[in-house]
């Protein structure tokens, strides 16, 4: 495996194109390309709001990250908006992120919702997937260990119909997305996000169903979770138009320029965010199912999300290569060293013979 000169990611991913000096196709083509529309046109947006009768103007999707902090944060005290926030909790939440969710919302004045998948649904619909993907390990298991993440879509666009509020803010952004997967960000107006077709998707569901006995049973055994999931793929999915056809998906940072030390450097400041001294990234560790993540992508391919997040953060200019290099290293070892007390978190002990921490060792 060669790593590209100017940014971290690998020669043996489908489309690196790696050209004579080292280069992957990503940063020849400064991948993603993202270019935030700025505050006028946000504020645009929510023109004429606070006609509501004393309704909110709009509900924030808030994960107690920093950037969905943050996002509520400029919409309460930028923008002048009444809002509603509401996080979605599961069995692998970290109960750090739901402290933060509160103690923002708190000090920001906002009415907080809190909201679950019921009987444990979302942690049950992950081991049976996971257990998928440890005996036929591909990239259709591993995509589906996350379908029930996605009900907070339909959880979040319950509250705001049922209260009224025309939009629901969410806050992920362009350099999340990795180049390499089905999913990628193009920056097209229409369709910002290249995805696989619904058949082509159920096509693919299909064939696992055919070669995997635990695939087909997990599917089996939850199918409202993982068919309503998949349908919610996204805040702006056909689905969820069809079924709230007044509600507006608004993502936050497709106006708002992304600048994480802004970000951290704001709600540390104003709201009291914090993060446990064992945590050191800030990015997606509210989440034990995101360290199952890392690791399904990491022994498939040798890299995982954090690879392509860095990397595009190297491109935009906010790392350096050598900073990027660090980061990963120390986001390596957090989540081999996190592997197994995850799977004790979630009761999983039976599979820790059959996980590998140490496919988390990397080379330049």
């Amino acid at each position: 495996m060669r790593r590209c000169e100017k940014c971290l990611m690998p020669d043996n991913l489908p489309g690196s194109d790696f050209d004579a000096a080292n280069i992957c196709s990503w940063c020849r083509t400064d991948y993603p390309p993202y270019e935030a529309k700025g505050e006028n046109a946000l504020a645009n947006k929510f023109r004429g709001l606070g006609a509501h009768g004393g309704k909110a103007d709009c509900l924030v999707g808030l994960s107690g990250g920093k950037d969905s902090t943050y996002a509520l944060y400029r919409l309460v005290k930028h923008y002048r908006l009444k809002a509603e926030a509401f996080i979605y909790t599961h069995g692998g939440s970290k109960d750090f992120s739901l402290r933060n969710a509160r103690t923002s919302c708190e000090k920001l004045g906002v009415p907080l919702h809190e909201v679950s998948l019921p009987a444990d649904k979302h942690k049950k619909a992950f081991l049976h997937y996971f257990r998928a993907w440890l005996g036929h390990p591909n990239a259709v298991s591993a995509g589906m260990t996350c379908v029930a993440c996605k009900h907070l879509h339909i959880l979040g666009s319950q509250i705001a119909a049922r209260r009224g509020i025309p939009y629901v803010v969410w806050s992920s952004t362009p350099l999340e997305y990795s180049p390499f997967l089905a999913i990628k960000y193009t920056g097209d107006k229409q369709n910002p996000y290249k995805r696989d077709g619904m058949l082509h998707s159920a096509l693919q569901m299909g064939r696992e169903v055919i070669r995997s006995l635990k695939f087909a049973r997990g599917l089996l055994a939850e199918p409202h979770t993982s068919i309503f999931g998949c349908l919610a793929v996204f805040p702006n999915s056909s689905y969820l138009r069809f079924r709230f056809p007044n509600l507006t998906p608004l993502m936050f940072y497709a106006y708002e320029k992304w600048d994480p030390q802004l970000i951290l450097d704001t709600i540390c400041t104003e709201l009291d965010w914090q993060l446990p001294s064992e945590i050191k990234e800030d990015w997606h560790t509210d989440c034990v199912f995101n360290i199952f993540k890392e690791y399904m992508f990491q022994k498939m391919l040798g890299v995982s999300y954090t690879d392509a997040h860095l990397s595009n953060q190297v491109r935009k200019g906010y790392l350096t290569r050598a900073e990027a290099w660090q980061k990963l290293l120390e986001s390596k070892q957090f989540y081999a060293a996190s592997l197994l007390p995850a799977l004790k978190f979630l009761g999983a002990e039976d599979l820790i013979p059959q996980i590998d921490p140490g496919c988390f060792e990397v080379q330049a």
